[in-house]
């Protein structure tokens, strides 16, 4: 059974593919693992991965093709420090889609195992 936060991201998202969706939880799964800081601002998240694997990159680059098309009004930033810096991702533009990525993001924190 459904909880109401996988109903509401459900009705959120506009990627119908099931391969697609498939492939795009499982990204969430593996990027939301690697985070090691997340930080709440008035209109985003930022998250921080501080030291960042060698298939990060690749994730991200793909998380965020899926997620364009799950939400195409989503802002996305992408920062790679110089070096082997860390690298972050800031994803909203309005409060209201801040409170988006915060439902996604509680509703991967369900799905970890323990």
């Amino acid at each position: 059974m459904k909880t109401d936060l996988q109903k509401k991201i459900a009705l959120a998202c506009k990627l119908t593919d099931r391969d697609q969706i498939a492939r795009m939880n499982e990204l969430h799964q593996t990027i939301f693992r690697k985070v090691d800081r997340a930080i709440e601002r008035a209109n985003s998240y930022e998250l921080i991965f501080q030291k960042p694997d060698s298939l990060l990159s690749n994730e991200l680059t793909e998380f965020i093709k899926f997620e364009r098309l799950c939400c195409p009004w989503l802002l996305f930033q992408l920062t790679y420090q110089p070096e082997e810096g860390p690298i972050s991702l800031k994803m909203g533009n309005s409060a209201e889609t801040r409170e988006m990525v915060k439902l996604v993001m509680e509703l991967d924190k369900l799905k970890k195992p323990r």
